[in-house]
């Protein structure tokens, strides 16, 4: 097994030096990203700065043409003050505005009308804009405030009078903190820092701050042998403040101003979430380089368990396939598809065919095709018992039982087992138990002597239609229909005549209703009720009096009829089921309506007519 030795020694190092490749490209990634995170960082800051210290210059050219329009006018100094600083914009960060005069005395501050009696001669912008007339706007040192007493930078433009002399400076301050805390809002990490420089090396701010660095001139950075040549860029190098090896980004402040934003990420930080994931891939890699070893070792073993498993599976195949070509009932294995791969000899015993008749074709073939598919239905549904019809090999039908189970996804194509039993004789029981169950059921529910729907069944039909019109807010009828006479019948003729006289008339009335919702029952001896849905009352006293018309039609003797012949009197009512009311009421209504008419004379058909109360009218 030398081959095996050699193959795990070749993955190990392929599988080393994709790893150290791996981790050198992701090391690569983090300075990247790290270089991009810090010159998008030092583009923010600029331009912030820059806007900053644009909107502070639009304020103090503004003043510079409110002193113009305040000399020309001769403002007193109130009007002035006024002019000067009422309509500046409230600005984050930016002290006391200032105008010096030309002995660098303040004439008029943002916060004081009246002078203050403080001189600046001695500051750098105010000497540098007396000594020359073309500075522009001017971005001084840092420096300690005395009216804020905060440390603050110094923008100022001159005041030149009309004559083209020198004739003060006007002045707006920068606190430092405020640009320390919009430095403090950047996410530098733990060891990052971001300083503001001016052109000459002085340290404008930086954060996190560092005792007495301000104003400190630091020309020996790696940043001024890249700048002014460039106005952004970026380098490696240690910091000579705290001796931390960052990655640094430059970017000069637009438009062109002597300042410099300066981020720096430190190698710590940026290789941070690097070095911990190296570690947890060294130590992976590890754990496989000897996982591999393991593995050779058992690879040695496996074969020769996978070849004793071989060997039992091969037995074990044998063993149920001699179970299967013995078994009584039918073992077939079938593909997701219904194919049938396998199939055992007892489908000869039960429906004719051979194996090979079946084997490679459908299972639907063999199965009426108004029967489900074996195959359809979801995951849920198994395993499943289906009971189906099957082709016999003379061309009947036999029932058939099968339990149908999934097979596991390591037995390939073939999907499903089914254990498939013959049920004719069972399924022919049940059959006729169903058809003697579903002629009692009819039985129970009609009237043995007319054959019309009995009271049992009348009642739920009423109950039911009764739902349905509130439902659809429609009109429900009820005739109720009785015979006339039918005692004296029965003590005349005798009860067997009485019988045939019910018959007929349960004849007459179902030949007189022919909707298939329309129901006739035998109420309760010698009277029958009728259930009209969706009619109202005047199609209801059609159909009743077709029924009645057509028994007198009949001309059956009755000597003890008015008539000499068989008659009904029928009372009718219909009604729009509402909210309080019952089917009760409707039954009442019709009965009124019957009772009416036997009192006037039978042989009619009366309505109820619900403003007279129980009171009929006869038609």
């Amino acid at each position: 097994m030398r081959w095996l030795t050699l193959w795990a020694t070749l993955v190990v190092a392929c599988f080393g030096l994709v790893c150290a490749a791996a981790l050198y490209d992701t090391r690569q990634d983090a300075k990247r990203a790290a270089r991009e995170a810090t010159v998008n960082l030092g583009r923010v800051v600029a331009d912030g700065i820059g806007r900053d210290i644009e909107l502070v210059d639009l304020s103090l050219q503004s003043m510079l043409n409110g002193l113009r329009l305040a000399e020309a006018e001769g403002l007193d100094p109130y009007r002035r003050h006024q002019l000067l600083f009422g309509s500046l914009p409230q600005m984050r960060g930016v002290g006391t505005m200032v105008v010096l005069d030309t002995e660098g005395r303040m004439l008029t501050d943002s916060k004081s009308v009246q002078p203050r009696g403080v001189e600046f001669s001695q500051r750098d912008y105010f000497r540098v804009h007396k000594e020359a007339s073309d500075v522009g706007l001017f971005v001084s040192r840092p420096f300690f405030s005395r009216l804020t007493n905060m440390w603050s930078i110094a923008i100022s433009r001159r005041v030149t009078r009309s004559d083209g002399s020198f004739g003060g400076v006007v002045v707006s301050t920068l606190r430092i903190s405020h640009l320390e805390n919009q430095f403090r809002q950047l996410d530098l990490r733990q060891n990052g820092s971001i300083m503001l420089l001016r052109a000459d090396g002085s340290v404008m701010a930086r954060f996190p701050a560092v005792q007495g660095l301000l104003g400190k001139q630091l020309t020996d950075l790696e940043l001024f042998k890249r700048y002014p040549a460039s106005d952004s860029g970026s380098y490696e190098a240690v910091s000579a403040t705290d001796g931390v090896t960052r990655l640094y980004s430059f970017t000069a402040v637009e438009p062109p101003l002597p300042l410099i934003v300066l981020v720096g990420m430190a190698d710590s930080d940026i290789y941070a979430a690097w070095r911990n994931k190296a570690g947890i891939i060294a130590i992976l890699t590890l754990l496989l380089c000897m996982g591999t070893m393991v593995l050779v070792w058992m690879l040695r073993r496996e074969f020769a368990l996978r070849l004793a498993a071989e060997r039992s599976a091969l037995r074990s195949e044998a063993r149920y396939r001699v179970l299967a070509e013995n078994s009584a009932d039918i073992i077939a294995l079938c593909r997701a598809d219904g194919t049938v791969t396998y199939i055992s000899p007892a489908i000869k015993d039960v429906l004719g065919w051979v194996p090979g008749d079946i084997e490679g074709r459908n299972i639907d073939d063999f199965v009426r095709s108004d029967y489900v598919p074996l195959f359809s239905g979801d995951e849920q549904s198994w395993p499943r018992m289906l009971t189906f019809p099957a082709r016999h090999r003379d061309s009947s039908w036999s029932w058939l039982e099968a339990s149908v189970k999934r097979l596991p996804p390591e037995m390939g194509d073939e999907r499903c087992i089914l254990n498939i039993r013959d049920v004719s004789r069972r399924k022919k029981a049940e059959e006729a138990l169903e058809a003697e169950n579903a002629q009692l059921l009819a039985m129970a529910a009609t009237d043995g002597l007319t054959n019309l729907s009995n009271r049992r069944r009348f009642d739920e039909a009423l109950e039911r239609e009764w739902r349905r019109a509130a439902r659809e807010e429609s009109s429900l009828a009820l005739l109720l229909i009785d015979a006339d006479h039918f005692k004296a019948l029965n003590d005349h003729y005798g009860h067997q005549h009485g019988d045939q006289y019910l018959r007929t008339i349960a004849q007459v009335i179902q030949a007189n209703i022919r909707r298939p919702a329309d129901m006739a029952a035998r109420y309760g001896g010698e009277e029958f009720a009728v259930l009209l849905p969706k009619t109202d009352i005047d199609g209801a006293y059609l159909i009743a009096e077709n029924i009645r018309k057509a028994t007198l039609d009949a001309r059956i003797p009755h000597l003890k009829s008015e008539q000499g012949v068989m008659t009904v009197s029928i009372g009718v009512d219909a009604m729009v089921p509402g909210h309080g009311t019952t089917a009760a009421l409707l039954v009442r209504q019709a009965d009124a309506a019957l009772y009416a008419a036997k009192r006037q004379g039978r042989n009619r058909t009366c309505v109820y007519e619900p403003q007279q109360g129980s009171m009929s009218r006869s038609v």
